[in-house]
């Protein structure tokens, strides 16, 4: 495997972007890669915004959010001896994850997976599907591995 020098992770705060926190911290090495934290903050809300449904105070609110998020992202890497740099975006994931990653050159983007339906993917998408054909660089997809992955919850509570 490939010595990655860069890494961007996506991180959403949900389980599955944990679960590709807690996958990519092997790789890491204590000051052996630079290690970038990218939140997304969904166009979504800004969308709704302007159609009406969706007040300004309502985006901000979760804006707040994901930046709190990318903070305590960036703290636990720190944590642990991993020096991170935290990355807020605005906009469609897949795009904004793409766009970092060109701008800073990674060598690996990671990016957590969660399990739906058939309907579910094709209605919503997959960031992870939509970023084989964008990106110029390798592309961790984590997951949970079934019960395993509930042994290592306890340490991120405790953090």
């Amino acid at each position: 495997m490939q010595n990655f020098e860069k890494i961007l992770l996506a991180y959403d705060g949900s389980e599955q972007g944990r679960v590709a926190l807690r996958r990519t911290l092997p790789l890491l090495g204590a000051g052996e890669v630079e290690v970038h934290l990218l939140a997304v903050v969904p166009l979504t809300g800004a969308v709704a915004a302007a159609e009406g449904f969706y007040t300004e105070s309502m985006y901000e609110a979760e804006r707040e959010r994901v930046e709190k998020i990318l903070a305590e992202g960036v703290a636990l890497l720190k944590g642990r001896g991993i020096d991170a740099q935290g990355h807020l975006r605005a906009g469609e994931p897949a795009h904004q994850i793409t766009r970092l990653a060109d701008e800073l050159r990674v060598n690996l983007v990671v990016v957590g997976h969660q399990r739906r339906g058939v309907l579910a993917r094709w209605w919503q998408g997959s960031v992870g599907a939509s970023l084989l054909d964008r990106l110029d660089c390798s592309l961790l997809v984590a997951q949970a591995c079934g019960e395993h992955e509930g042994a290592d919850e306890g340490e991120d509570e405790q953090e």
